[in-house]
């Protein structure tokens, strides 16, 4: 099933949960609507995006696809079909998992805390895979402290580990990273994140160097240091640089005037700033060497 057809699938199913309407009136003549749904929780989210009975009322198909764009983060239906690969993507995986408000607010809650749409639209569908692939496990935190372990040594740090380049590579947070928690409002090294297991299960989960005084997760880390993009996501700025230096291309061998390393062009460093979300592209030695395009030379 395409992207497109899924949503479309998703509106027909929105139409017949909405199409159980029943009303009763109130002595007032307040309408109280009441629903059978089996998909989404119509009456919720006719609340929550403040639709009128005069909306309620006009049960017809490109209205549920109206609505369903509107879950997904869009304005409408045409705004959502135009949509790139990846935004349907993450559009589709959000979808999946909105079927009332509580559910749309927690996912904007954990946007909102962590920082992650500056990152790009990549960056936030990796965010996305990782909440909600890991279920109970992001849960455990709030658990009392007589059912969890904090893990040490070996244990703790192949958790760490796991937000390396190989492990982690289209992620904004690394290993390296200096964060800032939201909820005990401390920054600090990421790597010195504590790790809980809960007794008994295979579940654990990389908590705030504070807990558990502190009972945030790496969920909710914003990143404060400029973060390296790896793999594909890279490829699109590397190739802005080439529009704006014409004397490059991906395949070019280069020298850096700042350290003198010779390399091939596609090898370079793509930074993104934390501050104001922008790409930066940087010597492949960054952060160790400080080299930018400008300071790119032909080495050939």
């Amino acid at each position: 099933m395409s992207n497109l057809d899924f949503f479309k699938n998703e509106a027909k199913k929105f139409l017949t949960d909405w199409q159980t309407q029943t009303q009763t009136v109130e002595s007032d003549g307040i309408i109280i609507y009441h629903y059978d749904w089996k998909f989404y929780d119509v009456d919720d989210l006719f609340y929550f995006f403040e639709w009128d009975d005069k909306d309620r009322q006009e049960i017809k198909l490109s209205r549920a696809q109206h609505i369903i764009a509107k879950i997904a983060g869009y304005k409408n239906w045409n705004e959502l079909i135009i949509r790139s690969d990846v935004e349907l993507e993450l559009a589709e995986l959000l979808l999946r998992r909105f079927n009332n408000s509580d559910a749309i607010m927690d996912w904007a809650q954990a946007v909102e805390y962590t920082g992650i749409g500056q990152y790009g639209v990549e960056a936030v569908l990796d965010y996305a895979k990782q909440y909600y692939e890991l279920g109970d496990s992001k849960d455990i935190v709030y658990l009392p402290l007589e059912q969890l372990t904090i893990l040490s040594g070996k244990q703790r740090l192949n958790e760490i580990n796991k937000f390396d380049d190989e492990h982690n590579p289209a992620g904004s947070l690394r290993k390296s990273s200096y964060v800032f928690c939201p909820h005990c409002q401390k920054a600090y090294n990421f790597n010195q994140s504590k790790v809980i297991k809960k007794n008994g299960t295979n579940l654990t989960m990389v908590v705030c160097k504070n807990f558990p005084d502190c009972r945030g997760t790496y969920l909710d880390n914003k990143v404060l240091t400029p973060t390296i993009i790896y793999g594909d996501a890279r490829i699109p700025e590397l190739e802005k640089g080439i529009a704006a230096f014409p004397h490059l291309s991906m395949n070019k061998k280069i020298e850096c005037l700042h350290c003198g390393d010779k390399y091939l062009y596609n090898e370079a460093k793509v930074v993104i700033d934390p501050d104001d979300g922008e790409a930066w592209i940087h010597c492949k030695n960054y952060p160790e060497c400080s080299g930018n395009p400008m300071d790119f030379m032909d080495a050939e």
